[in-house]
């Protein structure tokens, strides 16, 4: 890993570059301007990840290992903490399944809305919950 710049800091880099020399470019060709900006946002995405992925991937697990009566120690490493998410959000599904949990199972949903409002938050910085 390097110092400088960091991973964020070359993904805006490119981003500004994408938006100020190559889209202007292609003003009169839709096709690739569309493509720019769908290039543009995908890197905005990945900044965003790694800025804040891991906390939301750490409040994730924190979350299931309440509802499934995990141990509270998770991995270190960033894919052991996704396959573990997985694993346990696959148990999660299978309970919701088997025990037919309704809404009045507030626990489960709760977990379910702030897992979804989180990854939305990385895919979308302007989402918002507020009215």
């Amino acid at each position: 890993m390097q110092d400088k710049p960091s991973a964020t800091e070359l993904l805006e880099a490119i981003q500004d570059f994408l938006m100020k020399e190559v889209l202007p470019e292609f003003r009169d060709k839709d096709l690739l301007a569309y493509k720019t900006l769908v290039s543009w946002n995908m890197l905005g995405v990945i900044s965003r990840e790694i800025r804040s992925g891991e906390e939301s991937l750490d409040k994730e697990l924190t979350r299931l290992s309440s509802l499934l009566g995990k141990k509270s120690e998770f991995p270190k490493t960033w894919n052991e903490k996704k396959n573990l998410t997985s694993s346990w959000n696959e148990e999660l599904r299978d309970i919701i399944r088997k025990e037919k949990k309704s809404l009045e199972d507030t626990e489960y949903w709760k977990h379910i809305k702030e897992s979804v409002i989180e990854k939305v938050e990385i895919v979308n910085p302007r989402f918002t919950t507020e009215s």
